[in-house]
């Protein structure tokens, strides 16, 4: 049985379709590709996002991005800059490898009219290539593309790439970079916010545990740091001295030469038990002219040479003051009683004739 044979219109009609049946697969191939390509860089920012809700840690965050744009986006070469008041300088960047390293040289780089201006937040983005002079980076390679990260209408940073996988960066890979620039953006606006929070909560623990005039620690850090203390001495079977010290005089000062004269008596009175403190020996104020030291591993003996020598430079600066000494576990077991008992002391120090030290009396 014979093939009929085709007319020439209808063979020519085949031949069309074939071909636009070819053009429609490789669209759907393109298509493909682009989809593969979109799949991989958003699970590189799902991993990015990951990162920046597990972590504060501002530098994890950021490699976290250069090593995303690094997987997806095929760069040779990724940089990020770090922009403080208008300053910008080289945080991170990629290394041969896809590693991320902290950048050796923060100031390599070129200040370009074109940096400058992005720098300035006056550019959304820029194109370039290795030879037009307007690359931050004297060794650019290729083409090259930056962009900065923008945080509350601030330029908190730059991010750079060069060495693409094509010659020309694409539109695509310009969108995603865009997408990688906000997250960096946001990561260091939240890095930013936790350092300011951290540093103001700081900030708010040490005013509330500072005595505002002389600096020292106040009561309330004195019953925290005393309980600590009273606890290792327990532990540990070790002698603690507890010292209460009070500036002679103070009314006289500020009856004769006024308040201001009485606050520098004590800011100097201060100084001086700081400077004649042991590392580790706690002072603080505890009220008015009346000071706290805490002198863990000391016995009488050794309480008595640190008072000697506290002592004799007081009366070098032209400072008298009377103290009471108490021991543990000699003269009490608990903050309540060592007080008690070095109150004591010092009220006989003062009855004595002041500027001088006693301690408590043996226990009966």
């Amino acid at each position: 049985m014979s093939v009929p044979e085709r007319a020439p219109d209808e063979l020519t009609a085949l031949r069309e379709e074939a071909a636009e049946l070819r053009r429609r697969l490789a669209l759907l191939e393109v298509e493909r590709d682009e989809f593969a390509q979109l799949n991989a860089e958003l699970f590189v920012l799902q991993q990015v996002f990951s990162t920046m809700n597990s972590t504060l840690e501002i530098d994890d965050i950021l490699a976290t991005v250069l090593r995303g744009i690094n997987e997806a986006l095929h760069f040779g070469r990724v940089v990020l800059f770090e922009v403080r008041e208008g300053v910008a300088s080289r945080r991170l960047e990629t290394a041969a490898g896809g590693e991320v390293l902290t950048s050796p040289d923060p100031e390599a780089m070129r200040r370009s009219a074109t940096f400058g201006a992005m720098v300035a937040g006056m550019q959304d983005f820029s194109f370039g290539h290795a030879d037009d002079g307007e690359s931050p980076l004297a060794d650019a390679d290729g083409s090259y593309c930056m962009l900065p990260l923008i945080s509350r209408n601030t330029v908190r940073g730059i991010l750079y790439v060069d060495r693409p996988p094509e010659p020309e960066i694409s539109e695509m890979q310009l969108r995603m970079l865009l997408d990688f620039a906000a997250q960096g953006a946001i990561a260091m606006e939240n890095a930013r916010l936790y350092s300011e929070t951290k540093r103001l909560l700081e900030e708010t623990q040490r005013l509330a545990w500072t005595d505002p005039l002389t600096g020292l620690a106040n009561r309330r850090a004195l019953a925290e740091l005393m309980e600590r203390e009273l606890h290792n001495a327990e532990r540990y079977g070790a002698p603690l001295a507890f010292l209460i010290l009070d500036l002679d005089d103070l009314k006289r000062i500020n009856d004769g030469r006024g308040h201001h004269a009485g606050d520098e008596a004590l800011r100097a009175f201060a100084a001086n038990l700081l400077a004649g403190a042991r590392r580790g020996d706690v002072v603080a104020r505890y009220a008015g002219d009346e000071f706290v030291m805490v002198m863990a591993q000391t016995d009488r003996i050794a309480a008595e040479a640190v008072l000697r020598r506290l002592y004799a430079a007081m009366e070098r600066n032209g400072l008298r003051c009377s103290a009471g000494v108490a021991l543990f576990p000699r003269h009490g077991a608990d903050a309540a009683s060592l007080f008690a008992a070095a109150d004591r002391a010092l009220y006989e120090a003062k009855q004595a004739g002041k500027n001088r030290f006693r301690f408590a009396p043996e226990p009966a």
